[in-house]
């Protein structure tokens, strides 16, 4: 943060002097209606030194947006394998996809009884343990194998009913914990795999931001073990 702050100053000093010295240099030119080679070059460098000072800071807010929403998932990766083990429940953790306002949920429900044999896509009544949790916006979850490890974005949605005074319904990709802390859906003996990018989620359609000449896709990538379903961050 303080190298930001520092950089940041440089810029603004850059450019205070840049402005200070075409102010200087045209009051002291004759009253003229076309610009000189000069003054349009100043005028150019002002431009493109605001134009870095914008894309570095919104390069590192969108970086720093992916860390907290991975720190949030992680945390609750964790608090929902407690919560199984304490509980002696299933947990599930939800990931609602975005209807309104373009942000991600995720919310823990306690389920008490599992079927057993679920039949997908299927439906679950589970009691929601605490608030929705949103992730930022323009953060949002997409597919895709990360390492050959399997995504649960890739994986259907189940219905999932909560409420007491109201009854409500959400569709979400869910990472169920048994009661001994591990992953018990989705089926299979491997771990599983969250990704994090920068981009817009409309219409269900997730448009992720590209950095660089490479065009790489800005992400941050989470695998979650199978056994003992502790989660850790992969970049």
């Amino acid at each position: 943060m303080i190298d930001r702050v520092s950089k940041f100053e440089d810029h603004f000093l850059s450019t205070h002097f840049l402005l200070l010295f075409a102010s200087t240099h045209c009051a002291r030119m004759p009253n003229r209606r076309a610009f000189t080679l000069l003054e349009m070059v100043v005028v150019v460098g002002i431009l493109m030194v605001l134009l870095t000072m914008g894309i570095s800071l919104f390069n590192g807010t969108g970086r720093n947006a992916r860390k907290v929403d991975t720190d949030k998932l992680l945390g609750l990766i964790e608090q929902a394998r407690i919560a199984a083990i304490t509980s002696r429940c299933y947990i599930v953790l939800g990931i609602a996809e975005p209807e309104f306002d373009e942000r991600y949920r995720i919310g823990l429900f306690k389920v008490d009884e599992w079927p057993d044999t679920p039949i997908i896509p299927f439906k679950l009544k589970g009691k929601l343990l605490n608030r929705w949790q949103n992730l930022n916006t323009g953060i949002a979850l997409i597919g895709g194998d990360v390492e050959e490890i399997k995504n649960l974005l890739d994986e259907p949605k189940m219905t999932l009913i909560y409420g007491e005074e109201k009854i409500l319904a959400a569709k979400i990709h869910a990472l169920t914990f048994h009661p001994h802390g591990g992953i018990h859906f989705p089926l299979g003996s491997g771990p599983i795999a969250l990704r994090l990018v920068e981009g817009n989620s409309q219409h269900r359609r997730v448009t992720s931001q590209k950095r660089g000449r490479t065009e790489q896709t800005a992400e941050n990538r989470i695998k979650i073990g199978r056994i003992t379903a502790r989660a850790y961050p992969l970049d």
